[in-house]
């Protein structure tokens, strides 16, 4: 089976006035379908990097990154655009969504870059309650919501389109622990779907809920 991601002698190098960053350091590891990963490491070890690479929002500066077998080096911006709307979901801790939209809206917002058409409403509602909110809060904002409640959202807006990849980027750092908890055992569920979901992480209890754990020091993976 193709792996779903794999990394090849990847290097990302910022070049600054100071001297130049590695931020990755010939990084190589492949993701399979279905598996539930974290990344673990300390502030500027490369994490924030690496799952920007992977949701290909950054290229590399020399290697290569093959999505589902694809080379993402050999796409144009337009492709690259496709891909990240079609088949990789972010869910991050800010939770980034519109303050301005509606529950409903907020989720259905990547349905509608994708089908430049009236959404599907029945599919954000049928997300809406995977990720187990109540319908009474469908037509609020967020800001009437609970940090918890608006996870929940973000969650559900990340799964719209049906994506292979769930990419995290510390998807529980801005919650209590009891919330967390509940945010991670959802992570699990749809886990157990058949997702493949990868998130960065510093907390170890959070790590405890993914099948393997990829530690990153100075931009290289840890043996």
């Amino acid at each position: 089976m193709v792996p779903v991601i794999q990394f090849k002698d990847v290097v990302k190098i910022y070049p600054l006035k100071a001297g130049d960053v590695t931020a990755l350091d010939h990084i190589s590891f492949t993701v399979e379908r279905g598996e539930f990963i974290s990344i673990m490491g300390p502030s500027g070890s490369g994490k924030s990097t690496l799952l920007n690479m992977m949701g290909c929002l950054d290229t590399p500066t020399t290697g290569y990154i093959f999505i589902s077998g694809i080379g993402v080096h050999d796409m144009s911006d337009v492709e690259l655009t496709n891909l990240r709307r079609d088949r990789i979901g972010f869910i991050f801790q800010y939770f980034n969504l519109f303050p301005l939209l509606n529950i409903i809206e907020n989720v259905s917002f990547p349905q509608m870059l994708k089908s430049q058409k009236q959404v599907d409403e029945k599919k954000a509602i049928e997300v809406l309650r995977a990720v187990q909110l109540e319908e009474r809060f469908y037509t609020h904002t967020p800001l009437e919501l609970s940090g918890g409640q608006q996870q929940r959202v973000a969650v559900a807006r990340a799964l719209i389109n049906d994506p292979d990849i769930l990419l995290c980027d510390e998807p529980t750092g801005n919650l209590d622990s009891k919330t967390g908890a509940s945010i991670m055992e959802l992570m699990t569920e749809l886990h157990h779907k058949g997702a493949t979901i990868i998130i960065v992480t510093h907390d170890p209890h959070i790590a405890e809920y993914s099948d393997r754990i990829i530690r990153i020091v100075d931009g290289r993976i840890a043996q």
